[in-house]
């Protein structure tokens, strides 16, 4: 009885010594993938294949319970990964070629999804804090999507289709929301909100829009919709409990908002 409790202990201590390791699967098809995985700390997770060729990849995670999921199918793809904490997770998808994306995580329970279809196209996602999401989705040719959030449970989402979009997102405080939606080519869209509960919502469908925003305060909301071409809506909302809606469809409206104290409202609607 002593010999098999002895041993039942020796069991468990491995079993416990194994469940503290980290865990690597890193696949690579094709020829001239080049990938670097460095680990540090508890039971760590990198799942990365590379399908193709010249295909890079950097991945370090630092903590415990960090999660990575890559794929790069195609040729000349990039992916580096950077986490450091607690059970932050990123999971990124690239199909085609000489596609870009970056992850820089450090906080606790942060995620970023990022999926890429097409060629050269590049992502980066920041995160600094707890409890912060990014999803980026990219399906066209050289679009460019960047989001950094500091702070707890800010929320941002871009997705592109086309060409030669560009949408950037950062946010500093917490319970924030972007989303930035572009449909055509060389759209741009840009949104700064630095405070609690702000939320933008910019929706670009055709050809050389542009949206702006910057929120500096609390329980902001900014709406952006535009349907046509050449299009610009700049808003700036500095207080508290903000509200700006703008509606342009056609061609090269202007549309210019400030808001600069608590709880106004602004609606523009813009057609030809």
């Amino acid at each position: 009885m002593k010999k098999l409790f002895t041993s039942a202990c020796a069991l468990m201590a491995v079993s416990f010594a194994f469940a503290q390791g980290n865990l690597d699967v890193t696949t690579q098809l094709g020829n001239l993938n080049y990938a670097t995985v460095d680990q540090t700390g508890y039971q760590n997770e990198n799942y990365l294949t590379q399908d193709g060729n010249r295909n890079t990849a950097d991945v370090d995670q630092t903590g415990w319970w960090n999660l990575n999921n890559a794929l790069s199918q195609g040729n000349r793809n990039s992916i580096n990964v950077d986490q450091v904490g607690i059970l932050n997770e990123n999971s990124t998808e690239q199909y085609g070629n000489r596609n870009s994306a970056t992850t820089d995580q450090d906080g606790i329970f942060n995620y970023v999804e990022q999926l890429q279809q097409g060629n050269r196209n590049t992502t980066y996602a920041e995160q600094d804090g707890f409890a912060n999401e990014a999803f980026q989705t990219q399906i066209g040719n050289r679009n460019d999507a960047s989001s950094m959030q500091d702070g707890a449970f800010n929320f941002v989402n871009q997705q592109q289709y086309g060409n030669r979009n560009e949408a950037n997102a950062e946010q500093i405080g917490d319970d924030n929301y972007i989303h930035q939606l572009q449909d055509g080519n060389r759209n741009y869209a840009d949104h700064l909100q630095m405070g609690d509960n702000n939320s933008a919502d910019s929706h670009q469908t055709g050809n050389d829009n542009t949206t702006l925003g910057l929120q500096i305060g609390d329980n902001n909301d900014l709406y952006q919709y535009q349907w046509g071409n050449g299009n610009l809506a700049d808003d700036w909302q500095i207080g508290d409990g903000n509200y700006a809606d703008t509606w342009q469809t056609g061609d090269d409206h202007v549309h210019i908002g400030t808001q600069i104290g608590n709880s106004n409202t602004m609606i523009i609607t813009q057609s030809n």
